[in-house]
């Protein structure tokens, strides 16, 4: 008898679980009929998640929302930021008078500026400003910025009043090839941030990963949900491949760290094709004809110009310390500039000290300045500042 009840016991446990399992296949089969009916456009799970930090704008494209307190992720970094009324990254958030009695200094530059996945204390503009508590020191970058938006954000603010003693420009080794294909004006003068089109996979600003996605399963194109679980399964194995990665697998063709990198090649060879329509020579022509537009609006309002230029990664691998980019902005700024902060010698130093220079100085697998970076930065802007 206590056998047979045990046997009950275990057949009604079995029949409750298949029941419970039959029930939450069915929940999540309408669950899934739901999503379909409502979201046939794409995965719902999958749609990039809205950005409250990041905002048009029809003056110069895009910027940051004024007075925000959040989080932005760049990679498996999370840090908090703040912006100002103006919009502009700062240590909190803050009312920024249109004039103030204390020298101001307007910075700019495109997502190094920003300094993406760095708290504002440890950037190196935020360094300079710790360096220099009597300057009402300002960040104007923003990712993606180029020569074009420099001077089209700059006067949008003069223009609306912002008064400022110096703006220091850091341009970066990409906005060559932003200005080729992403910033252009249309019929009205008003500038358009368009899509990134080269014409080539092999020119895509996305570096080749060093683990590639897996074709998807049969469940994953049919159901949304195990389609999510899979990309989050992969982003996983990722970041782990990534982290475990050496030089060498981040240095192959199209990889991040590749010789052959559009993106950053164009300073030491001339064989890109990924520079649209406009070619190499022609988009260094134009970033240099936008600054010439600033230059000439801040001198007319008796407004100093200092640049400032640094290496990527694909530099310090293949470059020379006098790169080009050096080269064209240092004779750029002959009877232009107030300052030119050249961070090309800085690097090198360190590179010729460290033989893991790309870990220490940069997020790995990425081209952004890690803290150590923006600390080497902001080290020679100050000392060269003083």
């Amino acid at each position: 008898m206590r056998s047979w009840s045990a046997m009950n016991a275990l057949w009604k446990l079995c029949r409750i679980l298949l029941i419970n399992l039959g029930l939450l296949l069915c929940l999540a089969l309408v669950a899934e009929i739901v999503l379909h009916i409502i979201y046939r456009g794409g995965n719902p799970f999958l749609a990039p998640a809205k950005n409250e930090l990041r905002v048009r704008d029809p003056h110069y494209t895009h910027g940051l929302k004024p007075n925000f307190n959040g989080f932005d992720a760049w990679g498996s970094n999370t840090v908090r930021i703040f912006t100002n009324s103006l919009g502009f990254r700062d240590a909190a958030v803050r009312d920024v008078p249109m004039a103030t009695d204390r020298k101001r200094i307007v910075f700019i530059g495109d997502s190094f500026a920003e300094s993406l996945g760095v708290p504002y204390e440890e950037s190196f503009i935020g360094l300079f400003a710790q360096a220099f508590p009597a300057f009402d020191v300002l960040n104007a970058g923003v990712s993606s910025y180029a020569p074009s938006v420099y001077y089209e954000k700059l006067k949008y603010f003069l223009d609306a009043g912002l008064k400022f003693d110096e703006a220091v420009v850091y341009i970066d080794i990409s906005d060559i090839q932003d200005e080729a294909t992403l910033y252009s004006y249309d019929q009205n003068g008003v500038l358009q941030m368009g899509l990134f089109q080269t014409g080539s996979d092999e020119c895509s600003p996305i570096p080749r990963p060093p683990l590639q996605r897996p074709e998807k399963q049969w469940w994953e194109k049919i159901s949304y949900m195990d389609e999510f679980l899979g990309q989050m399964r992969y982003s996983a194995e990722l970041g782990r491949a990534i982290g475990a990665a050496k030089l060498e697998d981040l240095s192959k063709s199209r990889a991040v760290y590749s010789r052959d990198y559009a993106r950053a090649s164009w300073t030491y060879s001339e064989n890109s094709n990924c520079y649209g329509a406009l070619g190499i020579e022609a988009s260094i022509d134009k970033a240099k004809k936008q600054m010439d537009r600033l230059y000439e609006l801040l001198s007319s309002r008796g407004i100093a110009l200092s640049v400032g230029v640094y290496p990527w990664p694909q530099q310090l691998l293949y470059d020379v310390e006098n790169s080009r980019q050096a080269r064209i902005w240092r004779e750029w700024c002959a009877g232009k500039c107030r300052r030119f902060f050249n961070h090309f010698p800085d690097f090198f130093e360190y590179k010729a000290q460290d033989p893991d220079f790309i870990r220490s100085l940069y997020f790995w697998g990425d081209f952004h300045f890690n803290g150590k970076g923006n600390a080497l930065l902001a080290q020679g802007l100050i000392k060269n500042y003083e």
